[in-house]
């Protein structure tokens, strides 16, 4: 059944960032923003971090703004990362050994960092070695350490003229990848929580189920879905900007109701860190028939 496109009644986001992650605004500002916006539904999915809910949660409150706790995990599948998305009814529904594992990821991002500007201090051109330095990469993060914050340190330093060509020239190509939770663990984890775990942007480039260069074809995806399920997940993230741009969002949409999963989509919003527009946030082509999904599951 082809999914309608389409301005919804009610808008939200469900899949952003603040300035505890990779992203631009801080919790409150994305709250300001959704409420300019004319955004009713927000959740808060921050890379392997809770540190900005309670900020997020209270400024959504004020702001009359439905809202509930989220985030983004990188997880391990098979032989490739895949980032499960969790949703929570509240913070207290988050049980302590989900906490503790999140901790630590942080204390791993923070390790990594270290390597990665190690190894970042030996490929750049002369004058710049050992330039980079990790306290000053850290002071631009508010929560976890991530690469556009190491980006954003050598635009400052002048080696690179913005983010987008320190991706292209040294972070993609120098990666160093943390070891990450595996798939199983996480699920198992966010249910035990009476969380809903939905897979991200299954289609994207990096961190996606399906990825032909890398040998992931879509005929591949339902058996992987199956045994995704089987562990606890409850939905995929269908309407998203790539899926459209490609003509995914009718696959997957179908592959995730032929699971009885709930279908999910989202603008991913970072604001200026992934070159998108305030307007974006609040603008993703469909109706939150989600949400009655997720207050079934809660409860």
């Amino acid at each position: 059944m082809k999914e309608t496109l389409s301005v919804p009644s009610r808008r939200f986001e469900i899949h952003m960032h603040s300035c505890h992650s990779d992203g631009e605004y801080s919790p409150a500002g994305l709250v300001r923003l959704a409420r300019n916006n004319g955004v009713s539904i927000l959740s808060l999915t921050d890379h392997d971090t809770f540190s900005g809910l309670p900020e997020f949660l209270e400024s959504a409150a004020e702001a009359g703004i439905e809202a509930f706790p989220g985030i983004e995990i990188t997880v391990a599948y098979r032989d490739f990362n895949l980032h499960l998305l969790a949703y929570f009814r509240d913070l207290e529904s988050i049980r302590p050994e989900l906490n503790r594992r999140v901790e630590k990821m942080k204390q791993q991002r923070e390790e990594r960092m270290h390597e990665l500007i190690a190894r970042i201090n030996e490929v750049v051109p002369e004058r710049f070695r050992g330039a980079i330095r990790f306290e000053n990469v850290q002071r631009a993060s508010e929560g976890v350490l991530a690469r556009p914050h190491l980006a954003a340190e050598m635009v400052r330093l002048g080696i690179v003229r913005d983010v987008r060509e320190a991706f292209d020239e040294y972070l993609v190509e120098y990666n160093i990848e943390k070891k990450n939770l595996t798939a199983f663990e996480a699920l198992r984890m966010v249910r035990e929580s009476g969380g809903i775990p939905v897979l991200a942007h299954p289609g994207e480039r990096t961190y996606s189920l399906v990825n032909p260069q890398k040998g992931r074809l879509p005929e591949h995806a339902p058996e992987m879905v199956a045994e995704l399920k089987e562990h606890g997940l409850m939905g995929l993230e269908c309407v998203y900007p790539y899926h459209e741009k490609t003509g995914q969002v009718d696959f997957f949409v179908n592959l995730a109701r032929s699971f009885g999963l709930i279908v999910t989509g989202s603008r991913d919003f970072h604001g200026a860190p992934t070159n998108q527009k305030p307007a974006l946030l609040g603008a993703t082509p469909m109706e939150p028939a989600w949400l009655d999904r997720f207050r079934e599951a809660w409860g």
